[in-house]
């Protein structure tokens, strides 16, 4: 009986607090940074006693929680819906597909976070936490610069394609890829519906003929 008392007495101990999350003090953060104009991502470290290390570490996991919510939502609403369309078929099929999206969505954004702010740290309870935050609307704006980037990027190899080059081949699946990432993560970051333009759905039909040995588009 003691051992199990001992047991969860540990168990408790090591549990972290109440969430800064859940305090008064969050309902606060919010306020002054509104979800439609900022997303939001709090860190949160039990106390060591080396202050500088728990507000870096705070700060990272932050970053990270605010990074995790744009993945899971690209991941959940795009991901699918996307290699079950056109970018699919520019694939060797849904699964290659999804694998690479995967890939791009990570590394993209990481590039979107890098634009985000720690606005506030300090402790509670026992508890070093940080709130770092994301201007939807700055974001927004860096990630049309990387689409229109990325276009082009994809338009230069679609060129090299054409001549026969099958690593430009690649290559311009790979930008149109990371370009349609781009455009998608604009969509959950500001909440709004994006068009590509036709010059974007142009080089789709140009990387699908491509991809089929330079035959006709599949509709």
């Amino acid at each position: 009986m003691r051992r199990v008392l001992f047991f969860v007495v540990m168990l408790l101990l090591c549990l972290p607090g109440r969430s800064f999350s859940e305090t008064d003090h969050y309902a606060s953060v919010r306020a002054r940074y509104p979800g439609k104009s900022y997303l939001i991502g709090i860190g949160e470290v039990r106390s060591s006693g080396n202050d500088i290390r728990d507000r870096r570490i705070a700060a990272v996991m932050a970053r990270t929680e605010l990074a995790r919510q744009i993945r899971v939502r690209m991941q959940e609403e795009t991901l699918d819906i996307a290699c079950e369309g056109t970018a699919g078929r520019i694939f060797a099929g849904g699964e290659e597909c999804r694998n690479e999206f995967v890939m791009v969505i990570q590394e993209t954004v990481d590039e979107v976070i890098v634009g985000s702010r720690i606005v506030e740290t300090g402790e509670r309870e026992g508890i070093v936490y940080a709130v770092a935050v994301l201007p939807r609307r700055e974001a927004g704006r860096e990630l049309d610069r990387n689409f229109e980037e990325s276009v082009q990027r994809t338009k230069e190899h679609v060129e090299k394609a054409r001549k026969g080059d099958s690593e430009s081949l690649r290559n311009a699946k790979e930008e149109y890829l990371r370009a349609l990432t781009y455009m998608k993560e604009k969509e959950i970051i500001e909440g709004v519906k994006n068009r590509a333009g036709a010059a974007f759905e142009d080089l789709e039909k140009e990387l699908l003929k491509l991809g089929s040995g330079g035959g006709p588009a599949n509709e």
